[in-house]
């Protein structure tokens, strides 16, 4: 009596997961513009190219995290773009770079939308879904800048600039700000948030 449901949900489904791969293609080249700001402003390609591998591996894992930590709890998980957001990051990089000679980045490309079938999800998952994000650029960040100490030029200082940008991602998404993910990691575990961002800070100023 509802086999004609099927097609449509299928078809749903589809255009669901082609407007996730368009929103996370158009953030990855907006972002990878706005790190490659001062690159571009000095007619240095190879710095976007840079740019390019860094953002594919600092954004997309960090989104990919949240979206499969939560489908681990059988969550409804998509990432949508805030084309706002990425424009912002745009001319924020590009005023800063010009003005300052250090690109300023606004790293609030979108987010990963999480809805539960049933209910709400308890606070213990949706921490865990918002850490994971920071916590894979955080990690990510350290084993790339620790790997950067092992290797000669230029290979180290590719290691360092796509680590850094890992770290950077990490540090501003744990900032305890609404909508960003630290917010809902220090409501629900200060203490926890104490210890993410402190590393996430190590990661960034130290290493």
């Amino acid at each position: 009596m509802y086999h004609w449901y099927h097609p449509f949900r299928r078809m749903y489904e589809r255009i669901e997961v082609y407007e996730e791969i368009r929103d996370l293609l158009i953030s990855w080249a907006a972002l990878s513009i706005a790190f490659a700001a001062e690159s571009i402003l000095r007619g240095d390609l190879q710095g976007l190219l840079l740019s390019c591998i860094a953002v594919a591996t600092a954004f997309v894992f960090h989104e990919l995290a949240h979206r499969q930590v939560a489908r681990r709890y059988r969550l409804y998980a998509r990432y949508k773009a805030w084309y706002t957001g990425l424009a912002l990051a745009i001319i924020i990089a590009f005023l800063t770079a010009k003005i300052f000679n250090t690109a300023f980045i606004l790293a609030a490309p979108g987010a990963v939308y999480i809805y539960a079938y049933m209910g709400i999800p308890p606070p213990d998952i949706e921490y865990k879904v918002a850490i994971a994000g920071p916590l894979t650029n955080a990690l990510l960040g350290a084993a790339l800048l620790i790997a950067s100490y092992f290797t000669g030029y230029p290979w180290a200082s590719y290691l360092r600039f796509i680590g850094n940008v890992n770290a950077w991602l990490a540090v501003f998404n744990l900032l305890p700000l609404p909508p960003l993910d630290g917010s809902k990691v220090i409501r629900y575990s200060v203490s926890r948030w104490l210890i993410a961002m402190l590393f996430s800070l190590v990661v960034f100023f130290v290493l």
